[in-house]
């Protein structure tokens, strides 16, 4: 009877474990897609506001970015295994943000390798309460435990999963975070950006270098992708960094001047408007931040 109990408990937990109901998108032939909101996490959509992908290797996926929650990622390889029953091969987070990797321990709780950079290290923040678990519900964010890639790399590097080659690739300077790792498959030209693009809303550059970002952007270019596929926003066209790469120049072309006139900082986030960008989501949340962050880099000059 007792053990008839034990088994109904776990069933029933089973079942009302929280649920994203994940929708993949399909991106190119053996890539598929999670696109979240454009928004700030809250406890509606529970972190769901970043895009996390899946790489078919034949023989197994690898997961580019987990997600904000054990949940997520969970909820993620549930709906890929309707489209094929694969095993996950590999796990890569792109940088140390935490919507991008809390999912990290649905995976790691199997054995499944991740790779992320050595900026973990340093400057992942690991505290308890994490931010997610601050914002999203208790439910989404159950069973997650903040869990560090179990392999960290400090260089670009090449892997070899399955039928698939992937180039881990480096941003050269700090650009979004100190180190912002893209994964490029040159079999197919398709380019994994993470955060190093944004469409549909604008990009925060806080705690980053605007220099360095536009840089990236510009050895990003030179890969020559055919779909690219950012950390937030549902555009992969090949032209899916136009928008961050215009935001920036723009942003970085208005504060030299505001600085070169003697302007202060203050006067330059008021003067430094760019009101074509409001349409974008999350412009009054992000914007006057980018501008202040830039003109502390710009500066210096």
């Amino acid at each position: 009877m007792k053990t008839l109990l034990v088994s109904f408990f776990f069933a029933v937990t089973s079942l009302s474990a929280y649920d994203y109901a994940l929708k993949p998108v399909r991106v190119s032939e053996d890539i598929h897609c999670f696109f979240g909101k454009p928004e700030i996490m809250d406890k509606t959509n529970n972190g769901n506001i970043v895009n996390s992908c899946y790489i078919d290797a034949k023989e197994g996926y690898v997961v580019v970015d987990t997600g904000p929650s054990y949940a997520y990622a969970e909820s993620a390889y549930k709906a890929m295994k309707k489209i094929k029953s694969l095993p996950v091969k590999l796990v890569i987070n792109t940088h140390i943000h935490d919507d991008h990797w809390l999912g990290n321990n649905y995976f790691t709780e199997q054995g499944i390798r991740v790779v992320g950079t050595d900026d973990f290290k340093v400057n992942a923040d690991m505290s308890v309460p994490s931010r997610m678990q601050t914002h999203i519900s208790a439910d989404a964010y159950s069973k997650t435990v903040p869990t560090m890639p179990s392999e960290m790399i400090n260089s670009d590097t090449t892997l070899k999963i399955g039928n698939q080659t992937l180039e881990l690739k480096i941003a050269k300077r700090k650009a979004h975070t100190a180190k912002d790792m893209v994964v490029f498959l040159p079999k197919s030209k398709v380019l994994i950006a993470a955060d190093l693009v944004f469409n549909d809303r604008l990009p925060s550059v806080r705690g980053g270098d605007i220099n360095g970002w536009l840089s990236a952007l510009e050895d990003l270019d030179k890969l020559d992708a055919v779909h690219v596929v950012g950390g937030h926003g549902n555009r992969t066209d090949k032209d899916a960094a136009r928008m961050t790469r215009e935001y920036f120049t723009q942003m970085r072309t208005e504060i030299r001047a505001a600085i070169a006139d003697g302007l202060g900082i203050d006067d330059t986030i008021k003067k430094v408007s760019m009101d074509k960008y409001k349409k974008y989501k999350l412009y009054e949340e992000t914007h006057r931040h980018n501008v202040e962050s830039s003109y502390r880099v710009l500066e210096w000059e």
